[in-house]
């Protein structure tokens, strides 16, 4: 498995819980899903971007939220590096000239602009 990407969702709506846990855990979740588990008023959910990718996994929790009329925030919980963001980012948005060495944020903290 490559870098796992592990984000905690936190639905406005906590009754929408136990149908994201099914939604993403249960049989007919997506593929590559290694964990969900509840946390207090979030879960929290790991998976292997190589076989979902992140629209997918995003599109299942938003589709499971829609039911309750409820939004979400999300917290990634590990950090990922400069070249997994780079990649997922180039996947997302289809723009393959994004790559670790045209990160912004990055490109300023090296000139100490940040």
């Amino acid at each position: 498995m490559i870098e796992p990407i592990v984000l905690a969702v936190f639905p406005s709506a906590p009754q929408a819980l136990p149908a994201l846990e099914r939604a993403l855990g249960g049989p007919g979740g997506p593929d590559g899903i290694v964990s969900v588990r509840r946390s207090d008023d979030s879960i929290v959910v790991e998976w292997d971007p190589s076989r979902s990718a992140v629209r997918l996994v995003m599109a299942a929790i938003d589709a499971e939220l829609r039911r309750y009329n409820a939004s979400r925030r999300t917290e990634l919980l590990a950090p990922l590096s400069e070249e997994r963001l780079a990649e997922i980012a180039a996947a997302e948005l289809e723009a393959p000239q994004i790559a670790p060495d045209r990160i912004l944020e990055r490109l300023l903290e090296r000139a100490g602009r940040c």
